[in-house]
């Protein structure tokens, strides 16, 4: 009988070491790694529509005012924005302070200066040409 008792005594230790390897093994809870820095995601704010109109045109400015009366679209993304015009052109902005964006672009052979204001209270969109002195504006509604 002492040898029936130790023989039942280890397959009561050994089943209980087996269940509790098991359980160990079936927990629902996995390893993950350790949390790490990520940087915070760039937040685009919402588009503004600006549509500019002359400000103090000579003539030599007027062959732009078509193309640049139509709506351009304007959305900020961190340190840059885009600016989109109605026939689909898209420059890159880059900002030169808080809420201040910046691009040249070409239109018929002359460099058109773009600055928007995201940071003031009305938002605003300039157009400017100082070789010839064009400038347009636009508000945001």
């Amino acid at each position: 009988m002492r040898q029936m008792t130790g023989i039942l005594g280890a397959g009561i230790l050994g089943a209980a070491v087996l269940g509790a390897a098991m359980l160990a093994g079936c927990t629902t809870e996995s390893a993950s790694p350790p949390p790490t820095a990520t940087p915070p995601a760039a937040t685009a704010s919402a588009p503004i529509e600006f549509r500019v109109v002359p400000e103090r045109n000579p003539a030599g400015c007027r062959r732009f005012d078509a193309a640049l009366s139509r709506v351009h679209t304007f959305q900020a993304t961190g340190d840059s924005a885009t600016v989109s015009s109605a026939g689909g052109v898209t420059s890159t902005m880059t900002r030169t302070a808080p809420g201040i964006y910046t691009t040249d672009f070409s239109l018929g052979g002359t460099t058109l200066r773009v600055v928007a204001n995201a940071g003031s209270s009305p938002k605003s969109l300039t157009v400017s040409e100082p070789r010839l002195g064009c400038q347009w504006t636009a508000i945001a509604p």
